[in-house]
């Protein structure tokens, strides 16, 4: 356990290092106190790097390292020096009441969220237990009434703080919105907040921050990891922002507006949100690229036919003449735009094709193109076809599945200039 304590108290942690020898320590002792505890530690979302890996493939095994420290500290009691049990148990009793609160709690769970973070503060203190404590208070606030006071005091939360996110900000600091995503996904409190009226947009300093805190909401704050994004809570978010008086038409240095940076992460209910606010799937972004090619670069397959349904061009052509499905790395994206209707040999200069050759992982990608009808004949604007541009990016193994003749002896494919 001593190289893995020091690659977890390294800066950063090296959390890549450290799990694959923490699984290795279990398997041999699948009690060890402190290896679930590190391994809990590490696996939390809050300390992931890639939050769709995280979703994906590690969830269910954290939650297994949480629940079984908490069945082997049960009993565990406050005060004296700092146990291993009272560390481990800390973490995961705090760990328990963010996954409660980031759902839909009774009013019974929530009575048992607020025990265990009182058994968990009084172990020991943790900028963690801050996560589930933002929650449990923002349940109790939507539940005190009467008639929608408990709506306005939640609005209050962004107000008072606008420019809130979940990734690279202090757990106990008052621009973190982690622990908040359940209530924030109240449905009471987001059809409230569809009927409000935007407030007259404030001016100087208070309007920036609005309208930061806008585009965090709508998805910036995932950066650098667009994508399918953990959490929730977006479209009542961006509602009170603009409620707050937020300019609905902000875009981020890149020239991406709400519509893209929702596209993103995939939130398909955001994506009707905004177009329901009358946000145009036409807006372009850096490079003319509309939220449909975002869509598609980030793999956000659920929002793609709600872009198309409010209008969205699939065959739209950004500044270099790409249409969505050059965008589209895996053969889920590229599926789901031919499913709407997207040309396989579309673009301006060059075909999907053309692009997909040049990255050795987009065979299945390209295989799925051919089946749709990609024509390897089609030359670009340099007079190459897709074959030709595959060798030129030294791939021959995709130039031969377009058709390039392998000549005896096994050498490489080649094409005649």
């Amino acid at each position: 356990m001593k190289k893995v304590d020091g690659l977890l108290d390294e800066s950063p942690p090296q959390l890549d290092d450290a799990v694959p020898l923490l699984r290795q320590v279990l398997e041999a002792e699948p009690d060890r106190l402190m290896a679930l505890h590190s391994l809990s530690w590490a696996l939390d979302a809050s300390r992931r790097t890639d939050p769709r890996r995280w979703e994906r493939t590690l969830k269910a095994e954290h939650w297994r390292a949480r629940d079984r420290v908490l069945e082997l500290t049960r009993g565990t009691r406050a005060g004296g020096d700092l146990s291993d049990a009272q560390r481990a148990r800390s973490l995961a009793l705090s760990l328990w009441a963010e996954e409660v609160v980031g759902g839909s709690p009774t009013d019974a769970q929530l009575d048992a969220v607020e025990a265990a973070l009182e058994e968990a503060e009084g172990l020991r203190p943790l900028p963690d237990h801050a996560r589930a404590r933002r929650g449990l208070d923002a349940w109790r606030t939507l539940r005190k009434g009467p008639g929608t006071k408990g709506y306005e005091k939640l609005l209050a939360v962004l107000e008072a703080a606008p420019e809130q996110r979940t990734l690279d900000v202090e757990d106990d600091g008052p621009d973190c919105f982690s622990g908040l995503q359940g209530a924030f996904s109240d449905e009471g409190f987001v059809a409230w907040l569809r009927k409000q009226k935007p407030a007259a947009r404030p001016k100087g300093k208070k309007a920036r921050q609005l309208d930061a805190g806008l585009l965090l909401a709508a998805g910036q704050d995932a950066a650098p990891f667009f994508g399918p994004f953990f959490g929730g809570g977006r479209v009542a978010r961006v509602l009170a922002l603009r409620a707050l008086g937020a300019n609905l038409d902000v875009q981020d240095e890149d020239e991406q507006g709400l519509l893209h940076l929702a596209a993103r992460v995939d939130d398909a209910a955001l994506v009707r949100e905004l177009l329901a606010l009358g946000l145009s799937t036409s807006a372009v972004a850096a490079e003319s690229a509309t939220p449909l090619h975002l869509a598609a670069e980030d793999g956000a397959v659920s929002c793609i036919p709600v872009l198309i349904k409010g209008g969205a061009q699939v065959d739209a052509l950004d500044e270099n003449g790409r249409t969505p499905l050059f965008n589209a790395q895996v053969p889920e994206v590229a599926q789901a735009l031919l499913d709407v209707g997207a040309d396989p040999n579309g673009g301006d200069g060059w075909t999907p094709l053309h692009q997909h050759v040049c990255f050795l992982d987009r065979e299945p990608v390209i295989e799925l193109l051919l089946r749709a009808g990609a024509d390897v004949t089609r030359k670009d604007a340099g007079e190459k076809t897709p074959a030709q541009e595959a060798l030129r990016h030294k791939n021959p193994r995709l130039a031969e599945l377009l058709g390039a003749p392998r000549p005896p002896g096994g050498r490489k494919a080649t094409l005649a200039k």
